[in-house]
């Protein structure tokens, strides 16, 4: 597959910045780093599963397309906010 992209002037900064992040010098690095990252973060998603209430799931669901989010997101971003809170803060 061949892919030819043409970037602006902040999607090559964001770019440049990804490669330097990563410290590779191709492009076709980034690339394969970006789909990789990617297509584990899809499989991940696959592989866990979130066990609620029907009413509750129902409700999770709803809150999470609103954001424009997947339900595995939206669960995963508010259990790691309540992780990073200390116990003081959850009482």
């Amino acid at each position: 597959m061949k892919l030819s992209v043409a970037l602006d002037e902040e999607e090559t900064k964001r770019f440049q910045e990804i490669k330097e992040h990563f410290g590779v010098k191709a492009n076709r690095s980034v690339i394969e780093l970006l789909i990789s990252h990617e297509r584990d973060r899809i499989w991940r998603s696959r592989m866990r599963k979130v066990f609620l209430p029907k009413e509750t799931y129902a409700k999770v669901e709803k809150a999470a397309e609103k954001r424009g989010q997947t339900i595995y997101e939206y669960v995963d971003e508010i259990t790691s906010d309540l992780l990073k809170q200390t116990p003081e803060e959850l009482k």
